[in-house]
């Protein structure tokens, strides 16, 4: 074996407290070009993740000082990681441990004494699926980059842009015939609907790096503010907004403030074709959980085409009938994802739509 080789053999980390199953579990990995680490107990374990951690960990349930699920637990929960797969080796086929093994986060389970055929596949099949994930978030924060690079560079010549049509109406304005001047009218908005596009997909780009700060938010009282700035710039109109009790949330407050932000200028926009239009926002919670709902009576959506809705520049209704850029809900659902949360929603055709997120008690 070169050296190359050397340095890409995956590793594994072997936690187990029984000679004869470390024995015959490194000559099997060992023999198949796995570098092989060994821990006899817990404390070890996390010594030897820190120094370096594995790429896949072997881990048996019943330990000396620390269980295998009590690692397991504080690998998936309480450590940075969690990210790397864990097979139990356990000598129960008992249909209670498993199940907690799934719980507490591990990838995978075989039994003891183990057909070591077996565990080879089980091995195998984690460590290519974990750099397949380590491969495709990679892949996803190059095109993060990439959308950020590109959106970043394209707002300085479409500010020029506008300002430049500013100077056109201004200095040509009395050369100009009513087509000419409704020409720039054009180019004016379009190129402000433009910079709007850009500058969501810069928030867009942003999510994915932007460190989180979380504190504790009065989620109504957010609700409450970004209404009052958002209506402000609405001609006049009839809003009827409804709002019930809605618990304090755990959430990072800038993240969270563009997030209602979205969701109520997406309420309040496709009201605009009502003259008594209703917002109605309320909650509901679980043990886990807390769920806000934001419904309104505005032009809803046909249901057959719901899968569209989170992604971008995708949009269930033309630019004709209602202004957008098709990347606000992608900016919530990143943002939800970035919090453990989700969305999703329902509507009716003319209706109306009910926009529906989840957060984690903690």
């Amino acid at each position: 074996m070169n050296f190359t080789q050397a340095m890409n053999q995956p590793e594994i980390l072997l936690v187990d407290d029984t000679p004869e199953h470390i024995e015959t579990a490194v000559m099997m990995l060992r023999e198949s070009n796995f570098k092989v680490r060994i821990a006899t107990k817990g404390s070890t374990a996390f010594k030897l993740i820190e120094q370096h951690p594995p790429d896949l960990i072997l881990l048996d349930v019943y330990m000396p000082e620390m269980d295998g699920f009590d690692i397991c637990r504080i690998l998936k929960t309480e450590s940075d990681f969690n990210y790397i797969p864990i097979i139990f080796l356990t000598s129960s086929n008992d249909a209670e441990s498993i199940k907690k093994g799934f719980e507490l986060g591990a990838q995978d389970y075989v039994v003891k004494p183990f057909n070591t055929s077996e565990l080879l596949a089980r091995v195998h099949t984690h460590i290519k699926l974990k750099k397949q994930t380590e491969s495709l978030l990679k892949s996803n924060q190059e095109l993060d980059s990439f959308c950020y690079t590109v959106a970043h560079d394209l707002k300085a010549p479409l500010l020029s842009l506008r300002k430049l049509t500013e100077y056109l109406a201004l200095d040509y304005s009395t050369l100009l015939d009513n087509d000419g001047l409704e020409l720039i009218d054009t180019i004016q908005q379009k190129s402000q609907e433009v910079v709007k596009l850009v500058d969501h997909l810069l928030e867009l780009s942003r999510m994915s790096e932007m460190p989180m700060n979380i504190e504790p938010i009065n989620l109504e009282q957010l609700f409450r503010k970004v209404y009052d700035e958002l209506i402000n710039l609405e001609p006049p109109r009839n809003v009827n907004l409804r709002i019930n009790y809605i618990p304090f949330i755990q959430g990072d407050p800038v993240m969270i403030k563009l997030l209602v932000i979205n969701i109520l200028s997406n309420a309040l926009k496709y009201t605009r074709i009502r003259k008594d239009a209703c917002i109605d926002i309320s909650s509901s919670e679980n043990e886990t959980e807390y769920i806000i709902s934001v419904r309104d009576n505005g032009a809803g959506f046909d249901m057959r085409y719901a899968s569209r809705l989170f992604s971008v520049f995708q949009r269930l209704h033309s630019q004709n009938e209602f202004e957008g850029s098709g990347v606000g809900l992608a900016i919530v659902q990143k943002i939800l994802k970035r919090h453990h949360g989700l969305a999703w929603m329902t509507g009716k055709v003319d209706e109306g739509a009910t926009f529906y997120f989840s957060l984690p008690k903690t």
